[in-house]
């Protein structure tokens, strides 16, 4: 297992970045269908749907469970390792946007599953939290009657915000991905794709 070099991520870091990215292509998604799966159930309570609602909440919660485990396998593994610079000849202000961004996106991977987590946790009722088959994840903010402060709107609408502010960002980071790729030619994507240094890195 290659690990990470001053001029290249190591296959460890990479497979937690696509790991993570290939999760998120299908949780967002698959979050819009769980609620319109849900909302239909509720207007007409067909129990045959039951089924249904709950293998679509039990894919959601169990992908945004493992969402947050890579992430903080993905920084604890970072914060072990050294991080590969930015290519030389950047602007200071596309250095400081790309680092934002990163910095951003991966508090995002935390309080993405965690607003999604707490959100559940806060909903009056026994709607189970799963994770695989457990369906009885631990509520991590107490239960309280919708209406309160801290409900499970409140968590849900926080938890939403993320979601858009995350593809608002994701969108960025590819862009420049590419910007990188194809009009600097600097390899900063087949870094990532690949493992393999470029040739104009800096610290």
């Amino acid at each position: 297992m290659r690990r990470n070099t001053e001029h290249s991520w190591g296959s460890l870091a990479r497979f937690f970045h696509w790991a993570v990215v290939a999760l998120v292509v299908i949780q967002v998604p698959l979050g819009f269908w769980m609620v319109e799966v849900y909302e239909t159930y509720t207007e007409t309570y067909a129990e045959d749907q039951l089924p249904l609602v709950l293998r679509t909440n039990m894919v959601h919660h169990t992908i945004g469970f493992l969402i947050l485990i890579l992430a903080i396998a993905r920084l604890s593994w970072r914060l072990a390792n050294p991080t590969p610079g930015l290519p030389q000849g950047l602007a200071t202000y596309q250095r400081l946007l790309a680092r934002t961004t990163h910095v951003v996106l991966y508090i995002l991977l935390f309080l993405y599953p965690l607003t999604g987590w707490a959100a559940l946790s806060a909903y009056e009722g026994e709607f189970p939290i799963y994770f695989f088959s457990i369906d009885s994840m631990p509520r991590i903010v107490p239960q309280v009657p919708e209406g309160s402060m801290f409900d499970y709107e409140f968590f849900g609408d926080i938890h939403k915000f993320f979601w858009k502010l995350g593809a608002a960002l994701l969108g960025l980071h590819i862009a420049g991905a590419f910007w990188h790729e194809y009009v600097r030619h600097d390899g900063v994507l087949s870094r990532m794709l690949r493992g393999q240094r470029t040739g104009s890195d800096t610290v």
